[in-house]
């Protein structure tokens, strides 16, 4: 007798570049039965022969024609879409390309993506309202697909068929599937609402054409389908909860008897080497291991098996566990029974999972914040060099985008290290209820504003108003530096929007060196940001035209002195100093000479005399360049030009990362006095080679 056979379906759109966990964890679990699991991955099928298809483009543009013909596309988008054909039609997409060396030429890496994006805007126009964007789908705004489109003499277009863009895809891969296996039952894991309708559509195709079939559906919630018609059931929940309830529901309809503990997740059965990065990254759910030593040799077997690279936690792991979430109903011992303490959970497994390090491996980990979220996780500040040490490349911050507050501190912590932070959430930049809600508006401006902490970000409502990339910039009234004219390019890692294309870049490219990447597409060029770096020491009145009126609004933009006075005193500066790239001023300070009033007060209170020195001030660092070295090569050129002059800086006492500057920068503090003006104690730091051996440098704070 025939073994029964699972059609175990990874389900469009999601990303290309990993295979389904839930799948390989139900092949796992039939393991040694008399069930034969067999895998298709339809959403790497519908990338690589239908959505990236020369053959579908042609019919994708025989559906843009027919709707210019009935008056749905305007004749100017019409023109400009078959410009894009016709470029789409001159070469193929290199899809061998992505899985080889040249995935990591950022020049060959950003043709791969236009084209790319080219195709996936072919079939968006095609099945508008439908949008496939960042290797994902959205059926658009407002738009649903009735159950029942398919009935035994084929495809009902009253059903909503006709802008359906997975019901050829049906006809095209599943039947053939379905067709060479001859399964019993058919379970479709669906991990993300983007594959909610191509499930739906599949479901009820294979009711249609063959009702003999039992349809499961593995998900997360029942909520993530329209209507769910052509599903004999919805198992709702993951990992270890999800699988007693599949397995149970197949011992009953097989006459098995399966049991999920013990079971490890295979991954064999999958097309390992097809999918669309250079090398093999897999998805892992820690919860799903009974202990700690059983989730090590797991990795460390998917190492020795099938050379994999990284790892990727997934979004429901421990790591994005509330205190009262997965870790109640987990089969585990990591913890103690009855430990509510979030950052305890987190430290805990990160102890275990980080004592397994291997060469060549990374990972990335995605942290939930919500807002029970506290951003003094005990410990975990603590812990991240170890963590980066032993191969964590990316931290993935979820963002709930309503009240939580977004961790600063660990977030500044991780980039010392090298981790690059990476935040999404919906409508990151564009809810209109934060125009007058300025508590709620600062974790945006945080993200905005700061770069060189979070290096990247994106937006998971699609906003159909966005880049080409799917990446909303922030307006120019959230970013400090919006009035100054912008750098060159755009960063690269917009490119990179797949987490695991940016978690296989990590690996070839320090935090650093990625962030500095940028893009110029019209010129169709690279740029590296502070590779070509130009700095300029020169009198305000030998200054070029405009180069002052930008070094105001840098000096604005910094936002640490009163702008009332910054233009004055700038043009009566002794020298002014200011690196340039591409034409955009990337940091700037000077040397001005000190008020009267300021130097008869430092008299007054500490016997200095500052008559005739120089005081460094007015600088201003983009963000994006606030690790390339610019400010202190200015602290150096601008010292060196001091001639017969003395020099000095002002540093408030809990500004202590441009204290570090001046430290490493040879500067030393010479007194501390209490500024009335700044309501704080300050210090007056020096060049230690311009201090006069003669004074006397105790450590002395004068008073009001």
């Amino acid at each position: 007798m025939k073994p029964p056979t699972i059609l175990l379906i990874h389900p469009p759109a999601t990303s290309s570049a990993m295979p389904s966990w839930d799948a390989a964890v139900v092949a796992g679990s039939l393991a040694g039965s008399r069930i034969k699991p067999v895998h298709y991955d339809a959403n790497l099928d519908f990338f690589l022969n239908h959505l990236l298809s020369q053959e579908q483009v042609y019919i994708h543009f025989q559906k843009i024609q027919e709707k210019k013909r009935s008056g749905k596309i305007s004749n100017e988008k019409y023109h400009e879409l078959k410009i894009i054909y016709e470029s789409v039609c001159e070469s193929e997409i290199d899809l061998n390309g992505v899985r080889k060396q040249e995935f990591f030429d950022p020049q060959w890496f950003i043709s791969f993506k236009k084209k790319m994006n080219e195709f996936q805007m072919l079939a968006s126009q095609a099945y508008f309202p439908n949008v496939f964007h960042r290797a994902a789908h959205e059926p658009g705004p407002g738009i649903s697909y009735p159950g029942n489109i398919f009935s035994s003499k084929g495809l009902s277009f009253s059903g909503g068929g006709r802008d359906n863009p997975f019901v050829q895809f049906c006809e095209q891969g599943l039947k053939l599937e379905i067709e060479k296996h001859d399964p019993d039952t058919i379970i479709l894991f669906v991990s993300s609402p983007d594959q909610s309708q191509a499930a739906e559509t599949m479901a009820d195709y294979i009711k249609a054409h063959f009702p003999g079939i039992r349809v499961l559906a593995m998900t997360k919630s029942n909520n993530i389908f329209q209507n769910g018609n052509g599903f004999d059931q919805v198992i709702q929940g993951q990992g270890l909860e999800g699988l007693d309830r599949l397995t149970e529901i197949i011992n009953k309809h097989h006459g098995t008897r399966i049991d999920p503990n013990g079971s490890i997740p295979d991954f064999s059965g999958m097309p390992i080497d097809q999918y669309l990065i250079p090398g093999l990254i897999l998805p892992v759910h820690p919860l799903f291991f009974k202990d700690r030593f059983c989730l090590s040799e797991f990795l460390e077997a998917q190492v020795e098996i099938f050379g994999v690279q990284g790892f990727m936690f997934l979004e429901d792991s421990p790591l994005s566990a509330g205190p009262d979430g997965l870790w109640d109903n987990a089969n585990s011992d990591y913890l103690e029974q009855g430990d509510v303490n979030y950052s305890g959970r987190i430290c805990e497994l990160l102890d275990h999972w980080f004592s397994i390090k291997y060469p060549k491996t990374f990972f990335s980990i995605p942290i939930q914040i919500s807002e029970q979220f506290s951003d003094e996780l005990q410990g975990f500040e603590n812990k991240l060099t170890d963590l980066f040490s032993s191969g964590l490349t990316l931290i993935h911050w979820k963002w709930d985008n309503k009240k939580a507050k977004i961790p600063k501190k660990i977030l500044w912590a991780a980039s010392k290290q090298g981790i690059w932070n990476h935040v999404t959430g919906p409508n990151l930049f564009r809810d209109p209820s934060r125009s007058d809600q300025p508590e709620q508006s600062d974790p945006v401006r945080f993200i905005a504003n700061n770069p060189n902490i979070v290096h990247s970000y994106q937006d998971t409502a699609l906003d159909f108003s966005g880049d080409e990339y799917g990446n909303i910039m922030p307006g120019s009234e959230l970013m400090d530096y919006g009035k100054v004219k912008p750098l060159a390019g755009t960063p690269f890692w917009k490119y990179l929007e797949d987490p695991a294309f940016l978690l296989m870049y990590l690996n070839r490219l320090t935090r650093k060196s990625l962030g500095c990447l940028r893009a110029d597409i019209p010129k169709q060029s690279l740029l590296t940001l502070g590779s070509q770096m130009k700095f300029f020491y020169q009198s305000p009145s030998d200054l070029p035209p405009g180069i002052l009126d930008e070094i105001c609004k840098m000096v604005d933009a910094g936002g640490s002195v009163d702008s009332k006075y910054v233009r004055s005193n700038l043009e009566k500066a002794y020298l002014i100093g200011y690196a340039m790239e591409n034409g955009v001023i990337l940091g700037n300070s000077c040397l001005k000479h000190p008020r009267k009033e300021f130097i008869q007060r430092i008299n007054q209170i500490s016997d200095f005399d500052f008559t005739d020195f120089v005081e460094r001030g007015y600088t201003s660092v983009r963000p994006e360049c606030r690790s390339l070295g610019v400010g202190a090569r200015l602290l150096e050129g601008l010292t060196k030009r001091a001639g017969d002059r003395k020099v000095f800086s002002i540093i408030s006492e809990d500004n202590l990362a441009t204290q570090k500057i001046a430290l490493r920068n040879n500067t030393r503090k010479l007194l501390v006095y209490f500024s009335e003006k700044l309501g704080k104690k300050t210090g007056i730091w020096m060049p230690e080679h311009m201090i006069d051996k003669n004074w006397e440098l105790e450590k002395r704070e004068f008073e009001k």
